[in-house]
């Protein structure tokens, strides 16, 4: 099986060390950015502008559209070689949905410019190859990089909004339902990667702090003029986003199901209690 992983962010970073490990799997890294990974195979996208025979090969997209609403891949690779390849996963965000309960089955309605841009390239995708799985992400986390070690580093200021809770995803489960995606034959369709446990961001920190003695959260209402327009895009649609498809589709069982016994984890490394 030959992957070819269109972008090199930390998505695609985190699934290149998954795939290093698998003896029957060959990939590349379609990228520009080549130099501290060296031992990696990358190719550039011009490789893709000849004819090619991609039947047995999956193209795994981790580029986000740009400013003018388009996709680099679908913009500069040749129709007939994106139609040849035998699955296509693109790594879309929850962004598409409207505010409320949502799940796969939810017809998206957006209302943010993000959510639009998103949800057209979706379609572009799925009519484009009709062997594509659009996978949504909820906010990724990982063990480095999440609102507790801000907060560690002396950042207190934890943004609040009423009845405003955050869909997320660790790194290790987005990287490992992308595998099992690839390892399953016959699917397609929408899968929402989240992990469906919803809790307010002010509100865990607030009670971490009392109960490991941390310096008191700050809280700052998300229309404060000193947060930043694409901050304040995040908060303007309240929605608890459930993916049915993980468990039933997939027998998908979460490494980090719940985000506050994660956080209560780390910190107890980082107190050495």
């Amino acid at each position: 099986m030959q992957i070819f992983i269109f972008g090199f962010g930390q998505v695609s970073k985190e699934l290149a060390k998954k795939l290093s490990n698998q003896k029957k799997i060959n990939f590349k890294i379609v990228s520009r950015n080549t130099e501290n990974f060296l031992d990696y195979n990358f190719l550039k996208i011009d490789f893709f502008k000849n004819k090619l025979n991609l039947s047995d090969s999956i193209l795994i997209s981790t580029i986000p559209p740009n400013e003018q609403d388009e996709d680099f891949i679908l913009k500069n690779i040749p129709e007939s070689n994106l139609k040849s390849f035998s699955k296509i996963i693109y790594i879309s965000s929850t962004s598409v949905y409207q505010s409320g309960d949502v799940n796969e089955f939810t017809i998206p309605r957006p209302t943010t410019k993000l959510g639009k841009r998103r949800l057209s390239i979706e379609k572009s995708w799925q009519k484009l190859n009709k062997r594509t799985v659009i996978v949504r992400p909820g906010g990724i986390y990982s063990n480095s990089s999440n609102i507790l070690t801000k907060f560690l580093k002396g950042d207190h200021k934890i943004i609040f909004k009423k009845n405003h809770f955050t869909n997320r995803i660790h790194i290790a489960d987005l990287i490992e339902i992308i595998f099992k995606i690839i390892q399953v034959k016959n699917i397609d369709g929408i899968i929402n990667a989240t992990d469906s446990f919803f809790i307010d961001n002010f509100d865990l920190i607030d009670r971490l702090s009392k109960n490991f003695s941390l310096p008191k959260p700050t809280k700052i209402n998300y229309d404060d003029k000193s947060i930043n327009k694409k901050i304040k895009s995040f908060y303007k649609v309240s929605k608890k986003v459930y993916s049915n498809r993980l468990s039933n589709d997939l027998d998908y069982k979460f490494i980090h199901p719940k985000f506050d016994e994660f956080l209560i984890s780390l910190l107890k490394k980082e107190l050495n209690i």
